[in-house]
């Protein structure tokens, strides 16, 4: 039982991972701050693709490096999308936003393979780089 904790606290050590913001206007302070675009994520509990997203692509090395070194990762829950003036269009929906919290490109629907999701990411920074 030992070196079995100890092997899983040796793989949670060197797993992918970024720290989700969840609130809004901290999300808005971090991307002034830093000059980042946020990328918005609307979940829900239970939903299957979002934990696809959390649990398989964004474990993903290289796309949790890439998301946590350009973008600030903003969650949100669905019924707290309409607050924020963003509407889900199934879950999870994706929104990327200036520091002033204005929409960059149109909701991304649904999930995608890590190598996929990085390659819309890195369009997106490409497009809307400061």
């Amino acid at each position: 039982m030992k070196k079995l904790l100890i092997l899983l606290f040796a793989v949670a050590l060197f797993a992918a991972e970024f720290d989700w913001i969840e609130s809004y206007e901290k999300a808005l302070k971090l991307a002034k701050k830093e000059h980042k675009p946020i990328m918005v994520m609307i979940s829900q509990k239970n939903c299957i693709t979002c934990q696809y997203m959390d649990d398989v692509a964004f474990e993903n090395e290289e796309l949790a490096e890439y998301v946590e070194n350009n973008f600030i990762p903003l969650k949100i829950k669905l019924k707290d999308a309409p607050k924020h003036n963003l509407k889900a269009y199934g879950t999870p929906t994706f929104y990327f936003l200036n520091e002033k919290g204005e929409k960059l490109t149109r909701a991304l629907v649904g999930g995608a393979t890590a190598k996929v999701f990085l390659e819309k990411l890195k369009e997106i920074k490409e497009k809307y780089a400061h």
